[in-house]
């Protein structure tokens, strides 16, 4: 069992070996992985993400671990399957396996929120996803389906191609 000795991060800080979002290829918005599996016993991840004005976030897609999304600031419309939810601060969205989800700011306000996901090992997904050559393997096999493109709030301007 292996669980990290205690330690408290600034805000602005992220935990270190955890992928930054510049490594994470095909990541628009801006993320910060606070604890990382080996700080869990692989029990779960907890990410930090902010996204600016009508910004989108990933495409549709599902996955084989769960997530939460605990907004904090701002709202964030939500698709889950075919339906769409606008969340709000305080508002959480459940995604259990294999749940067709995407989610977007669905204003012109920075929003901003956590994901916790369970099992831990969040963090090698945006690995895999960078040209690092040495990202470490989890033992859990994170399997991720692109399903379509991100969703978009209603009344968000066009974004350039």
């Amino acid at each position: 069992m292996h669980i990290s000795k205690p330690f408290v991060l600034k805000p602005s800080e992220a935990r270190p070996g955890a992928p930054s979002p510049e490594d994470a290829a095909g990541t628009a918005f801006k993320t910060a992985f606070k604890l990382i599996a080996s700080d869990t016993d692989a029990r779960f991840s907890l990410l930090e993400w902010h996204l600016d004005p009508w910004q989108t976030g990933p495409g549709l897609h599902q996955h084989n671990f769960d997530e939460a999304f605990y907004v904090l600031e701002g709202h964030v419309v939500f698709q889950v399957g075919e339906e769409r939810h606008v969340l709000g601060p305080r508002q959480l969205a459940w995604m259990p396996r294999n749940t067709p989800h995407s989610f977007s700011n669905a204003g012109g306000e920075p929003a901003a929120g956590l994901t916790v996901s369970t099992p831990g090992g969040l963090e090698n997904v945006f690995a895999a996803a960078s040209s690092d050559p040495d990202v470490p393997r989890p033992a859990f096999r994170f399997e991720v389906e692109r399903l379509g493109p991100p969703v978009r709030a209603e009344g968000a301007p066009e974004q350039p191609e």
